[in-house]
């Protein structure tokens, strides 16, 4: 008897592997998204090359993140995974409402930090 890791398949493979092929696409797509010159496209919708990018590696972190939580943390396919599902869960509404809240009572908060806090003046 083969002694396999997890008990179901994706797409008739071993999830572990299906997760980490998975991984790689979307992390070559977000190499490729740093390193692509966007700035034609960036001008056409009225905005920066930056937040294009920004846009595009937060819009292809959110799957990163399901695929991680779902395999490897067993949020997904094991037996016990729909308590675990929501004690992982249940701090998230708590940091969703902590971020919303600090970005809407002061959209310039990053920038209006004093020297020490912010990126990269660490005095290191």
């Amino acid at each position: 008897m083969k002694n396999n890791m997890a008990h179901y398949k994706i797409l008739g493979q071993d999830p572990y592997w299906m997760n980490f092929y998975g991984l790689m696409i979307l992390t070559l797509i977000e190499v490729l998204a740093v390193g692509a010159d966007l700035d034609s496209f960036a001008e056409s919708v009225g905005t920066e090359e930056k937040v294009i990018t920004l846009w595009i590696l937060t819009i292809i972190a959110i799957p990163k993140f399901i695929m991680i939580a779902a395999i490897f943390m067993h949020l997904y396919g094991d037996e016990d995974s729909g308590i675990l599902t929501m004690t992982a869960l249940f701090p998230a509404f708590f940091i969703i409402i902590m971020v919303l809240f600090v970005g809407l009572t002061h959209p310039d908060a990053a920038s209006s930090l004093p020297a020490w806090c912010r990126p990269g003046t660490y005095g290191l």
